[in-house]
């Protein structure tokens, strides 16, 4: 997990992607290291259902979370009416390839049925808010590695064996350097825009994806087809708080299932249950009760969980404005443990707060942001 997470090799040069003509140039018969281009998508040939060459059906559970802070556990989850009992779900995926496939989420307070036809999408809901928590799921079979585009773009290589740990980050949007990444946790300074994959063993495999809402590790690897398959991802939440998904069904896509991969009907955007990420001064600019001075990442720079400083929050909002999920957010949590009372108190605050809709081409959407906390 986030504790044991070493990175090494960001700021090692980048040799030969584009020069190397060879085989062995680009994966190394050492195994040593690899460019970060080709340990990405040699990881996600080897450890991602969904760039294999095997059709699937997979059933993913969802088991209540744990946490390293039971106590927080007990108190701002409680009052964030995310009780640990709530978060039950089942994930269902239909895959065939990347224009054709089928989602379903089954919840107690959100379900959702899902079929993509290249640009024809069908889409059913049952509920008013699409949580966190389930998408993080969803989005980590579909795609385990976040923000694929710009870290394929970061130069460097990684080391490839059985002992390494290793990971590939993107820049800084601010300094352009790469981040701190011998620990998982980002620092106040990064941006929402931050992404980072971490890889294990020598084929290499996906251990870990992690950006601004979306921080998912892999275990349990078992074979599927000629892959090797993740059969637990912990969804690690904020605080700690650790949430289980198990694939209980892992197999081929049969083709009695073909027919509930085709889309009936289709479903506008104005429609579909989307989340977009805002920045911090955005979700400022769109509380409907405004502040008197605006606060920064800066002015809460590892500061300790006890002070009565701003808190920062990771905010949800349903399609209405209105915050229907919130975390604490500690950039140092494991130097200093959070303070249950206080989180507990600013997540029942930030679950008093509505925004304005926001709106994307004319849509209301869902929003997600970071957000300080006096």
């Amino acid at each position: 997990m986030r504790r044991v997470t070493i990175a090494v090799g960001l700021t090692s040069v980048l040799t030969c992607v584009c020069a190397c003509s060879t085989w062995n140039k680009v994966f190394p018969p050492d195994g040593v290291s690899l460019p970060n281009q080709a340990a990405i998508d040699r990881a996600l040939q080897h450890s991602s259902l969904t760039d294999g060459d095997q059709p699937f059906h997979l059933l993913l559970e969802i088991a209540p979370p744990t946490a390293a802070h039971p106590v927080l556990a007990q108190s701002a989850l409680a009052q964030s009416a995310l009780a640990q009992s709530e978060m039950r779900a089942e994930i269902e995926i239909f895959w065939l390839n990347r224009i054709t496939y089928r989602t379903v989420i089954r919840s107690r307070d959100f379900s959702q049925t899902r079929i993509v036809n290249a640009n024809v999408v069908e889409e059913h809901n049952s509920g008013t808010f699409y949580p966190r928590w389930i998408q993080n799921f969803v989005d980590a079979v579909l795609q385990p590695i976040p923000q694929l585009a710009r870290l394929r773009k970061v130069p460097g290589s990684v080391p490839v064996d059985q002992l390494s740990h290793a990971c590939i980050a993107s820049t800084d949007a601010t300094s352009g350097q790469a981040p701190n990444v011998t620990s998982s946790q980002p620092s106040p300074t990064e941006t929402t825009n931050f992404a980072r994959v971490c890889f294990e063993d020598a084929e290499p495999k996906i251990a870990s994806g992690q950006e601004f809402a979306r921080y998912i590790s892999y275990d349990d690897f078992a074979p599927f087809g000629q892959q090797q398959i993740a059969r637990t991802l912990v969804n690690d939440l904020p605080t700690n708080l650790m949430v289980r998904g198990r694939v209980i069904s892992l197999t081929p896509l049969s083709r009695s299932d073909y027919p509930l991969l085709k889309a009936t009907e289709l479903t506008l955007p104005a429609q579909q249950m989307l989340t977009a990420t805002v920045t911090q001064s955005a979700a400022e600019a769109m509380l409907e009760t405004t502040r008197s001075k605006p606060l920064s990442y800066q002015s809460l720079a590892y500061q300790p969980a006890s002070s009565k400083g701003p808190t920062l929050l990771y905010i949800r909002t349903d399609r209405t404005g209105r915050v229907r999920e919130a975390y604490p957010e500690h950039p140092d949590s494991f130097a200093h443990p959070p303070s249950a009372p206080a989180d507990a108190s600013a997540v029942a605050r930030a679950l008093t707060l509505k925004f304005k809709p926001l709106l994307i081409n004319g849509a209301p959407t869902q929003m997600q942001a970071p957000y300080l906390l006096p």
